[in-house]
Protein backbone atom coordinates (compact mmCIF):
# COMPACT_ATOMS: atom_id res chain seq x y z
CA UNK A 1 0.00 0.00 0.00
CA UNK A 2 2.87 2.32 0.74
CA UNK A 3 4.30 1.71 -2.71
CA UNK A 4 0.98 2.59 -4.37
CA UNK A 5 0.70 5.79 -2.35
CA UNK A 6 4.24 6.84 -3.23
CA UNK A 7 3.67 6.11 -6.91
CA UNK A 8 0.51 8.22 -6.86
CA UNK A 9 2.37 11.07 -5.17
CA UNK A 10 5.21 10.84 -7.71
CA UNK A 11 2.71 10.98 -10.56
CA UNK A 12 1.04 14.11 -9.16
CA UNK A 13 4.39 15.81 -8.58
CA UNK A 14 5.50 14.88 -12.09
CA UNK A 15 2.42 16.45 -13.63
CA UNK A 16 2.88 19.61 -11.60
CA UNK A 17 6.54 19.81 -12.57
CA UNK A 18 5.64 19.39 -16.24
CA UNK A 19 3.17 22.25 -16.06
CA UNK A 20 5.67 24.44 -14.26
CA UNK A 21 8.47 23.93 -16.80
CA UNK A 22 6.41 24.29 -19.99
CA UNK A 23 7.48 27.53 -21.72
CA UNK A 24 4.81 30.21 -22.18
CA UNK A 25 3.29 30.43 -25.64
CA UNK A 26 1.47 32.95 -27.79
CA UNK A 27 -1.42 31.12 -29.44
CA UNK A 28 -3.27 32.49 -32.46
CA UNK A 29 -5.91 31.18 -34.84
CA UNK A 30 -4.88 32.09 -38.38
CA UNK A 31 -7.41 32.13 -41.23
CA UNK A 32 -6.20 32.46 -44.81
CA UNK A 33 -7.99 32.89 -48.12
CA UNK A 34 -6.20 33.84 -51.35
CA UNK A 35 -5.74 33.32 -55.09
CA UNK A 36 -1.97 33.86 -55.11
CA UNK A 37 0.51 31.57 -56.79
CA UNK A 38 3.12 29.94 -54.59
CA UNK A 39 5.89 32.02 -56.22
CA UNK A 40 5.45 35.63 -55.11
CA UNK A 41 9.06 36.82 -54.99
CA UNK A 42 9.79 40.09 -56.77
CA UNK A 43 6.33 41.60 -56.45
CA UNK A 44 6.35 45.20 -55.24
CA UNK A 45 3.97 46.25 -52.50
CA UNK A 46 2.87 49.44 -50.77
CA UNK A 47 0.47 50.22 -47.96
CA UNK A 48 -2.90 51.77 -48.63
CA UNK A 49 -3.45 54.32 -45.87
CA UNK A 50 -6.80 55.94 -45.14
CA UNK A 51 -6.43 59.56 -44.06
CA UNK A 52 -6.77 58.89 -40.27
CA UNK A 53 -3.98 56.29 -40.46
CA UNK A 54 -1.49 58.41 -42.39
CA UNK A 55 -0.34 60.14 -39.18
CA UNK A 56 -0.63 57.16 -36.82
CA UNK A 57 2.59 56.04 -35.11
CA UNK A 58 1.02 52.70 -34.19
CA UNK A 59 -0.02 52.11 -37.79
CA UNK A 60 3.48 52.96 -38.93
CA UNK A 61 4.88 50.41 -36.48
CA UNK A 62 2.54 47.66 -37.70
CA UNK A 63 3.41 48.49 -41.31
CA UNK A 64 7.10 48.03 -40.51
CA UNK A 65 6.42 44.65 -38.91
CA UNK A 66 4.32 43.45 -41.87
CA UNK A 67 6.83 44.82 -44.39
CA UNK A 68 9.61 42.88 -42.67
CA UNK A 69 7.66 39.64 -42.97
CA UNK A 70 6.78 40.28 -46.63
CA UNK A 71 10.39 41.13 -47.45
CA UNK A 72 11.47 37.85 -45.87
CA UNK A 73 9.51 35.93 -48.55
CA UNK A 74 10.99 37.94 -51.41
CA UNK A 75 8.57 40.83 -51.86
CA UNK A 76 9.93 44.34 -52.38
CA UNK A 77 8.50 47.49 -50.84
CA UNK A 78 7.80 50.05 -53.58
CA UNK A 79 8.93 53.65 -53.31
CA UNK A 80 5.34 54.84 -53.79
CA UNK A 81 1.87 53.24 -54.09
CA UNK A 82 1.78 54.26 -57.79
CA UNK A 83 4.70 51.92 -58.52
CA UNK A 84 3.40 48.97 -56.52
CA UNK A 85 1.96 45.76 -57.92
CA UNK A 86 0.02 45.14 -54.72
CA UNK A 87 -1.61 47.39 -52.14
CA UNK A 88 -1.68 46.24 -48.52
CA UNK A 89 -4.54 47.20 -46.21
CA UNK A 90 -4.24 46.66 -42.46
CA UNK A 91 -6.81 46.37 -39.71
CA UNK A 92 -6.21 45.54 -36.07
CA UNK A 93 -7.85 45.97 -32.69
CA UNK A 94 -9.01 44.49 -29.40
CA UNK A 95 -12.54 44.09 -28.05
CA UNK A 96 -13.94 44.99 -24.62
CA UNK A 97 -13.63 41.45 -23.34
CA UNK A 98 -16.01 38.64 -22.51
CA UNK A 99 -16.52 37.02 -19.13
CA UNK A 100 -15.66 33.33 -19.24
CA UNK A 101 -16.48 30.96 -16.38
CA UNK A 102 -14.53 27.72 -16.09
CA UNK A 103 -14.57 24.87 -13.59
CA UNK A 104 -11.33 23.95 -11.85
CA UNK A 105 -10.69 20.97 -9.56
CA UNK A 106 -10.17 21.39 -5.85
CA UNK A 107 -7.49 19.11 -4.47
CA UNK A 108 -7.56 17.68 -1.02
CA UNK A 109 -7.41 14.47 1.01
CA UNK A 110 -9.80 11.80 -0.21
CA UNK A 111 -8.76 9.11 2.24
CA UNK A 112 -5.89 7.49 4.08
CA UNK A 113 -3.69 4.58 3.09
CA UNK A 114 -2.46 2.32 5.90
CA UNK A 115 1.09 1.10 6.10
CA UNK A 116 1.93 -1.54 8.66
CA UNK A 117 5.30 -1.83 10.28
CA UNK A 118 6.95 -3.46 13.26
CA UNK A 119 7.69 -1.24 16.27
CA UNK A 120 9.44 -1.92 19.56
CA UNK A 121 6.90 -3.08 22.09
CA UNK A 122 6.83 -3.33 25.84
CA UNK A 123 9.02 -5.81 27.66
CA UNK A 124 11.51 -6.01 24.76
CA UNK A 125 9.01 -7.38 22.28
CA UNK A 126 7.70 -5.94 19.03
CA UNK A 127 4.27 -4.81 17.94
CA UNK A 128 2.71 -4.63 14.48
CA UNK A 129 0.91 -1.28 14.10
CA UNK A 130 -0.39 0.79 11.18
CA UNK A 131 0.65 4.24 10.07
CA UNK A 132 -1.78 6.30 8.01
CA UNK A 133 -0.76 8.33 4.99
CA UNK A 134 -3.12 10.89 3.41
CA UNK A 135 -4.20 10.08 -0.13
CA UNK A 136 -4.52 13.17 -2.40
CA UNK A 137 -7.31 13.54 -4.91
CA UNK A 138 -10.02 15.80 -6.28
CA UNK A 139 -12.57 16.65 -3.60
CA UNK A 140 -14.69 19.07 -5.61
CA UNK A 141 -14.79 21.82 -8.23
CA UNK A 142 -14.84 25.59 -8.05
CA UNK A 143 -15.99 28.21 -10.54
CA UNK A 144 -13.32 30.63 -11.78
CA UNK A 145 -14.34 33.80 -13.61
CA UNK A 146 -11.99 35.60 -16.00
CA UNK A 147 -12.31 38.31 -18.63
CA UNK A 148 -10.95 37.17 -21.99
CA UNK A 149 -10.08 39.73 -24.67
CA UNK A 150 -9.91 39.09 -28.42
CA UNK A 151 -6.96 40.75 -30.17
CA UNK A 152 -6.63 40.55 -33.95
CA UNK A 153 -4.68 41.62 -37.01
CA UNK A 154 -5.99 41.34 -40.56
CA UNK A 155 -4.03 41.92 -43.76
CA UNK A 156 -5.68 42.31 -47.18
CA UNK A 157 -3.73 42.40 -50.45
CA UNK A 158 -5.21 43.82 -53.65
CA UNK A 159 -3.95 44.16 -57.20
CA UNK A 160 -3.35 47.90 -57.68
CA UNK A 161 -4.07 48.03 -61.40
CA UNK A 162 -7.33 46.08 -61.11
CA UNK A 163 -8.35 48.31 -58.21
CA UNK A 164 -7.77 51.45 -60.28
CA UNK A 165 -9.84 49.95 -63.10
CA UNK A 166 -12.74 49.40 -60.71
CA UNK A 167 -12.54 45.63 -61.08
CA UNK A 168 -12.43 42.95 -58.40
CA UNK A 169 -8.89 43.20 -57.10
CA UNK A 170 -8.66 41.22 -53.85
CA UNK A 171 -5.83 38.66 -53.91
CA UNK A 172 -5.32 37.76 -50.26
CA UNK A 173 -7.19 37.90 -46.96
CA UNK A 174 -5.41 36.88 -43.78
CA UNK A 175 -6.44 37.24 -40.16
CA UNK A 176 -4.73 36.26 -36.91
CA UNK A 177 -6.77 36.17 -33.69
CA UNK A 178 -5.51 35.76 -30.14
CA UNK A 179 -7.55 35.31 -26.96
CA UNK A 180 -5.94 36.57 -23.78
CA UNK A 181 -6.66 37.89 -20.30
CA UNK A 182 -4.60 40.94 -21.28
CA UNK A 183 -6.16 43.82 -23.24
CA UNK A 184 -2.72 45.14 -24.25
CA UNK A 185 -2.72 45.34 -28.04
CA UNK A 186 0.73 46.86 -28.63
CA UNK A 187 2.64 43.88 -27.24
CA UNK A 188 0.40 41.41 -29.11
CA UNK A 189 0.75 42.94 -32.59
CA UNK A 190 4.31 41.70 -33.31
CA UNK A 191 3.25 38.18 -32.35
CA UNK A 192 0.05 38.38 -34.38
CA UNK A 193 2.16 39.44 -37.36
CA UNK A 194 4.59 36.56 -36.91
CA UNK A 195 1.74 34.08 -36.53
CA UNK A 196 -0.01 35.35 -39.67
CA UNK A 197 3.11 35.07 -41.83
CA UNK A 198 4.43 31.74 -40.52
CA UNK A 199 3.64 30.32 -43.96
CA UNK A 200 2.90 32.87 -46.66
CA UNK A 201 0.72 32.73 -48.64
CA UNK A 202 -0.35 29.47 -47.01
CA UNK A 203 -3.23 27.14 -47.86
CA UNK A 204 -6.34 29.02 -48.91
CA UNK A 205 -9.57 28.39 -47.05
CA UNK A 206 -7.95 27.05 -43.87
CA UNK A 207 -7.86 28.03 -40.21
CA UNK A 208 -4.85 26.79 -38.24
CA UNK A 209 -3.61 27.19 -34.70
CA UNK A 210 -0.13 28.73 -34.49
CA UNK A 211 1.91 28.47 -31.29
CA UNK A 212 4.92 30.72 -30.76
CA UNK A 213 7.20 30.29 -27.76
CA UNK A 214 7.46 33.50 -25.78
CA UNK A 215 10.81 34.61 -24.37
CA UNK A 216 11.23 33.87 -20.69
CA UNK A 217 12.49 36.55 -18.33
CA UNK A 218 16.14 36.31 -17.41
CA UNK A 219 16.77 34.82 -13.94
CA UNK A 220 17.70 37.29 -11.25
Amino acid sequence: MKRISLLWLALVLGLLAGCATRPPEFVAQVTIRHTLASAVAGKQFAFARPAPQSQSLLDQSVEQQVAQELSAVGLVQAESPQRADWLIALNYGVDNGQIVVTQEPVWGTVGYTPYYNWYPGPYGGRMYAPMWYPQPGIVGVQSVQNTVYTRFLSVDISDRQLLEQGRFAKLYEGKAVNHSESQDLDTALPWLTRALFQSFPGFSGTTTTVRLVLPQPAPH
